[in-house]
């Protein structure tokens, strides 16, 4: 195993596959990929990008040990420092104005109804389809420049569940690529307004056959609101396909839901 280091945050993501473009730590763009270095390198395989670019499981770890033994940086004791601070006031504030102040400033909970499966019904888009508990009706969306768009929506904030799912036709490219296509998702997710500290790891998968793109990650809505979610990216042709489920930080209804959806998804 190889390990590269964030430009960021200076911590140190296991590159296992190809497809790793953000850090695990941070949720930030790493400094190179395998996508932006293989065109420099046609010659080159992943191994060799590990190679290049990485350092092995032995440096790592020696890297880990002596940090350990330096104990916390300032950064790790600044932010211990200040969860503490936020914890105490938090207490404060639940003692002092009651539960129903502490209760506004956390999204609602997934109804664990949902997990019946008898109240699950298809969705059917052009080229996926999948199980939801939630129906899914047309959104109005803008199309982008050389891209025709299609959104499809379920639930809401207030039912501490939201399912969509997108379709996206790019005119100008009839054979678009996974790997790219599920990077500029990510990257969109992670600049939409009001988001912050945005993390996200990917898994590689087979949907009927063909390659698809599972991320899961968390971020932080208008400062207060900690979200979690299920993506899924499946490419066909000239057409990128995305279901995305939102829901609470550790919420484990939600969590389960959104796991259903993403194994259920299959190919028309």
């Amino acid at each position: 195993m190889y390990y590269l280091k964030c430009s960021h945050c200076a911590e140190y993501s296991a590159l296992k596959s190809e497809y790793i473009t953000f850090c695990d730590h941070c949720g930030k763009k790493l400094p190179v990929s395998y996508a932006t270095w293989k065109p420099a390198h046609p010659e080159g395989d992943f191994e060799d990008f590990r190679k290049a670019t990485g350092i092995t499981a032995a440096e790592y770890q020696a890297l880990m040990k002596r940090r350990y033994r330096t104990g916390f940086d300032l950064r790790k004791k600044t932010a211990l420092i200040t969860g503490l601070v936020i914890l105490l006031a938090f207490s404060a504030l639940g003692a002092w104005y009651g539960p129903s102040l502490v209760k506004m400033l956390r999204e609602p909970a997934v109804s664990p109804a949902l997990l019946e499966t008898a109240s699950w019904r298809t969705f059917r888009g052009n080229v996926l389809q999948v199980q939801t508990p939630l129906s899914l009706t047309p959104v109005n969306t803008k199309d982008a420049p050389n891209m025709r768009i299609k959104a499809f929506k379920g639930g809401s904030r207030t039912e501490g569940l939201v399912i969509q799912m997108q379709e996206a036709v790019y005119l100008a490219d009839a054979d678009i690529k996974l790997e790219p296509v599920a990077g500029e998702v990510a990257e969109t997710l992670s600049n939409l307004p009001n988001i912050s500290r945005f993390t996200m790891k990917e898994q590689l998968l087979e949907i009927s056959g063909k390659k698809a793109v599972w991320q899961r990650g968390s971020y932080v809505y208008q400062q207060t609101a900690e979200m979690e979610f299920n993506s899924l990216v499946v490419v066909q042709g000239g057409t990128r396909v995305q279901v995305l489920v939102t829901y609470r930080r550790n919420d484990q209804t939600g969590q389960q839901v959104a796991e259903k959806v993403m194994r259920s998804a299959r190919l028309n």
